[in-house]
């Protein structure tokens, strides 16, 4: 999770999140998109119209974005130059990094680092998944309550996803930040040796 790199202090860092049609980005679009800067201002917060897709009921279970509510919102060729402009050299913390990549490939190609917040957090609260190593993910819903973030409004609508990442990701930084404390503690202090007289 930490960023390497003399420059990571100059770096703004931002925090993305996407609703789609389904989760293969082979076959699935985009449906909506936002984006906070690293104070939780809002840069982007836009439903996306599909270019294929008219129906994606199992999706719209789970987010509830309908055809309806996209029907006249930009497509995402129209929101591109938007989100490079936002993405470029940036520090860019989202859910899934690979999830992400896969449907914003163009976009993320331009940031300076993409970091997968559950996956960080998976490190420190996640089961582990295989004997060779790797931690099970939870749901951003467990992380947020575990970070004690209140949810401002429903959940699986992009801004508030958003925020979601950034107080989990600052809940991160506070861990590293209380472990870093806690190993320079525990490191006995040398004093020097004595000099012949």
């Amino acid at each position: 999770m930490d960023i390497k790199g003399d420059d990571k202090r100059m770096r703004p860092t931002l925090y993305l999140a996407l609703e789609t049609t389904g989760a293969d980005p082979q076959r699935d679009e985009v449906l909506e998109i936002g984006v906070l800067d690293q104070e939780g201002r809002v840069l982007l917060d836009s439903l996306v119209c599909p270019v294929q897709h008219r129906h994606w009921i199992g999706a719209q279970a789970i987010h509830g974005i309908r055809p309806a509510d996209v029907q006249d919102a930009p497509w995402l060729d129209d929101l591109r130059p938007r989100l490079i402009e936002l993405l470029t050299d940036a520090d860019v913390v989202v859910i899934d990094a690979a999830f992400e990549r896969d449907f914003l490939r163009v976009e993320l190609e331009q940031a300076a680092a993409v970091h997968g917040a559950m996956d960080a957090f998976a490190e420190i609260h996640g089961t582990p998944s295989t004997p060779q190593g790797g931690y099970c993910r939870k749901p951003l819903q467990i992380a947020a309550a575990h970070v004690g973030f209140a949810w401002p409004g429903i959940t699986h609508r992009t801004i508030h996803n958003a925020q979601a990442i950034r107080a989990i990701w600052h809940w991160l930084q506070q861990q590293d930040s209380h472990r870093a404390s806690s190993a320079m503690a525990d490191t006995p202090v040398l004093s020097p040796p004595l000099q012949d007289t």
